[in-house]
């Protein structure tokens, strides 16, 4: 069944029509490009998520055969803006991602419905349960509260057995989490000049030393410190030609997980400045936490 979206409870996108109109009029009713409905198919899909020209290039062109450029991919971008700004949604709708390509922010309230009449369905329901009298409930009589018996054996061994899942769970999370990053870098290295700049924190040996995530200055000193300890630990010589990526959790996580987990990438660059090849090494240390 063909989908419509609901934008901001305001504007309605049916792909099928190559169009976009205000739920409340559908009279005002604005038609697009099938590049431009593709383009805003990718970035609803994707919400939230950087979606990079080459993917437009090869999902909205190339795939059927047409000429992809970065002028047809600007000038459907301005004309999707201009649409939208037309329907009355005056904030930043495509933000622009310099060098790497184009966003919807996740924050951007958008429901896929089956159809119109589900649309319409969707906003009049939200308004009905916005419009709900308050249900207050009272609390339940102490002797009517239901005691269930609990096996000691399972009720010993069921916490432990949790515990070891959540901790596998955590680790693979944190591994991928890691390559990810790091798979991050290597795409944006490439397209980054000052941004670049901000990441790199120090020169060891021949080496640049780069972070994942901008430092404060008052970490600098620190951070550098838990580098050049990975290195020694590892016996891992900086060669010329060659950049160090370095993540420790206690600069990347948001919370304590009580661990030292460190995360380093030692990447070779050719002439051109690309990254080429890279070895990783990971250390989890909950040797002093983990209780």
């Amino acid at each position: 069944m063909p989908m419509v979206y609901l934008i901001e409870n305001q504007i309605v996108f049916n792909p099928e029509e190559n169009s976009l109109s205000l739920l409340s009029d559908h009279e005002s009713k604005i038609a697009v490009s099938n590049p431009a409905r593709r383009i805003l198919l990718l970035l609803i899909e994707q919400q939230g998520v950087v979606v990079q020209r080459e993917t437009f290039f090869k999902k909205v062109w190339d795939d059927y055969g047409l000429n992809a450029s970065n002028n047809n991919l600007n000038h459907c971008i301005s004309k999707l803006r201009k649409v939208v700004s037309t329907l009355g949604y005056q904030n930043d709708f495509i933000v622009t991602v310099p060098k790497v390509g184009f966003i919807i922010r996740k924050e951007i309230v958008i429901e896929a419905c089956a159809n119109k009449m589900e649309t319409q369905a969707s906003v009049e329901n939200s308004d009905e349960i916005a419009n709900e009298p308050e249900i207050i409930l009272t609390e339940t009589p102490s002797d009517e509260i239901i005691n269930h018996s609990v096996d000691p054996q399972q009720n010993a061994t069921e916490p432990e057995t949790l515990k070891l899942k959540n901790q596998h769970y955590f680790m693979m999370s944190m591994l991928v989490t890691m390559a990810l990053t790091v798979w991050a870098f290597f795409i944006f290295y490439n397209d980054m000049s000052d941004q670049k700049a901000n990441l790199e924190i120090a020169k060891i040996g021949s080496c640049s030393l780069y972070a994942t995530a901008p430092v404060s200055q008052s970490h600098m000193s620190h951070f550098i410190q838990l580098a050049e300890d990975l290195l020694q630990k590892n016996n891992i010589s900086c060669k010329p030609g060659n950049i160090l990526i370095f993540q420790s959790e206690v600069y990347s996580s948001p919370i304590n997980t009580g661990s030292a987990r460190e995360f380093l990438a030692q990447c070779s660059i050719d002439d051109n400045h690309k990254t080429s090849i890279c070895i990783s090494y990971y250390i989890n240390d909950r040797t002093t936490h983990d209780q």
